[in-house]
């Protein structure tokens, strides 16, 4: 049989096969669904009369799907005292004279460097009987220049907690600690409390992980350098000294 007998009987046995396919799609695809052209629609104005007698139209409350809560957890709310006091109530309805004399003022609560010193100093506890510590501000010339970097490193470390900020917790805690010849930390105490544990504890813990400092300079020979220090906590400002 010549070649071009079977290409003859090639495309006639591919039109065939398509047009297989195209009958088939359209078994499966059927007739469209009655309904499915858009229905014009005419938008007609009732005479009033006919409105009157019309049922008012109900519209649905909206409902909440989410109810608020009244108290988150079930632990009793946490309450803790203000340094600062709120100014007094207006009395309305009473005379001048016989109302309460509004509270005295204090002092803008802008502090200079010589200010948060005066502080820490004047509020320092006395040495105790064969205590030979020093404070930060110490004049002796040995101490200066590494009394100026144990500063600035605990204050590095130093956070003024954030559930003191909110209540306005103030205070200053005065604390007693050694540093050893290696400059680990040793013998830590508190001195005088500040009047709120949250802001001691954080004080003793700036300390505690300050550690390691500088060793100790070996022509100072001494085994341990015991310091007295203030940290103040004052207006989400937070100073050592």
């Amino acid at each position: 049989m010549p070649r071009s007998s079977h290409l003859w009987i090639f495309l006639l046995i591919s039109l065939a096969l398509h047009l297989l396919l195209a009958a088939s799609a359209m078994l499966l695809i059927g007739p469209a669904a009655p309904g499915a052209e858009e229905t014009p629609v005419q938008i007609v104005n009732l005479p009033p009369e006919v409105l009157r007698k019309l049922p008012p139209l109900e519209r649905p409350t909206p409902q909440r799907t989410v109810p608020a809560p009244e108290k988150f957890g079930t632990s009793e709310e946490v309450r803790l005292p203000k340094t600062a006091s709120l100014p007094p109530e207006r009395e309305e309805g009473r005379p001048r004279e016989q109302q309460k004399p509004p509270a005295e003022k204090g002092p803008l609560p802008f502090l200079t460097q010589r200010d948060i010193d005066d502080l820490a100093r004047k509020g320092m506890p006395p040495r105790r009987p064969g205590d030979d510590s020093v404070t930060l501000d110490t004049s002796e010339f040995k101490f200066i220049s590494y009394n100026r970097w144990l500063k600035l490193k605990v204050e590095s470390i130093l956070r003024y907690p954030p559930l003191a900020a909110e209540s306005g917790l103030q205070g200053v805690v005065y604390i007693r600690f050694d540093i050893l010849r290696d400059g680990a930390v040793g013998a830590l105490e508190v001195l005088k409390s500040s009047g709120y544990k949250i802001l001691d504890d954080e004080a003793l813990r700036a300390i505690r992980d300050s550690a390691p400092f500088q060793p100790l300079p070996v022509e100072w020979n001494m085994d341990s350098y015991p310091i007295r220090a203030a940290v103040l906590f004052y207006l989400n400002a937070i100073y050592v000294r």
